[in-house]
């Protein structure tokens, strides 16, 4: 096989934009859980028509995230090309 062909396995790194976006969606995420479930009252529910803002907005964070850490561990390379071609 030629060199130029040979491949080496990649590893995920912990400076992927994937990764990046994950964690700082995953943290506003987390926040919003815990403000729903410590600092919602009546007044707050009855300015959403009864609907927890916060914590419907936190889960769809905390699902996206959840998304791009797994996109990141099943395809490491991110589709990036072997260094040097």
């Amino acid at each position: 096989m030629p060199e130029n062909l040979k491949t080496e396995p990649v590893k995920a790194d912990l400076t992927d934009i994937r990764i990046i976006i994950g964690a700082a969606l995953g943290l506003i995420g987390v926040f919003l859980l815990i403000i729903a479930l410590v600092a919602t009252g009546p007044e707050q529910l009855a300015k959403t028509g009864g609907i927890n803002g916060n914590l419907w907005s936190g889960l769809g964070l905390v699902v996206v995230s959840l998304a791009m850490v797994i996109w990141w561990k099943l395809n490491p390379s991110g589709g990036a090309s072997p260094a040097g071609q």
